[in-house]
């Protein structure tokens, strides 16, 4: 039953994170996501350093898949908001 919640944790921490950015209409608020984005993976990288931190729940594993999903989600937005008319 582990394994399973693993997989389906997994596919949350990556699905949610890449469909955040894709949301988003305007420049402005992709800006807002982007800083956003930033500011919490920064929190993150520096609180995973911390043996005591809070991040330490989920691991550094699942918040690599957070941090590939929602960098792949900014670029896709990106591509898509620079290519509209």
């Amino acid at each position: 039953m582990s394994g399973a919640f693993a997989i389906v944790a997994a596919l949350f921490a990556f699905a949610i994170p890449i469909a955040v950015p894709l949301f988003v209409q305007r420049w402005q608020s992709f800006g807002v996501v982007v800083v956003a984005g930033i500011l919490f993976f920064a929190w993150v990288t520096h609180d995973l350093a911390n043996p005591a931190g809070m991040t330490q729940v989920l691991g550094s594993f699942l918040f690599g898949l957070m941090l590939f999903g929602f960098a792949a989600g900014v670029i896709a937005k990106f591509v898509m908001l620079l290519s509209r008319r």
